[in-house]
């Protein structure tokens, strides 16, 4: 999970903003997409004035700079992850595996 708010405040240099020309709404980015939506700069600002934005899902390996975390769903001792390469980031290493999303692969109609 990686934090946008983090990325504002280290002032990341691959955090970009844009104005979409059609509505005049202010997005704002990541140029490595570290996190693969774009985030309305208005939405943003509001959450952080009040609990904060939250986290993201990575969309790709974090860079050395990025601040991420790995959550885990429990706590509890007696939930344990059984698959050994949970913590492993996809798409890395010699035996990774590549995260598997259905909506990739929708097509419009």
């Amino acid at each position: 999970m990686i934090a946008p708010a983090t990325c504002v405040k280290a002032q990341c240099p691959a955090l970009y903003t844009y104005v979409d020309p059609l509505n005049g709404t202010r997005y704002m980015g990541c140029a490595h997409d570290v996190f693969a939506t774009e985030i309305d700069v208005a939405l943003f600002e509001e959450a952080e004035r009040g609990r904060g934005y939250g986290t993201l899902k990575l969309a790709r390996e974090p860079l050395t700079q990025c601040a991420f975390s790995v959550e885990k769903a429990h706590e509890s001792p007696e939930f344990h992850c059984r698959n050994r390469r949970f913590a492993d980031f996809p798409e890395t290493g010699p035996d990774a595996i590549r995260a598997f999303d259905l909506r990739h692969h929708l097509e419009s109609s």
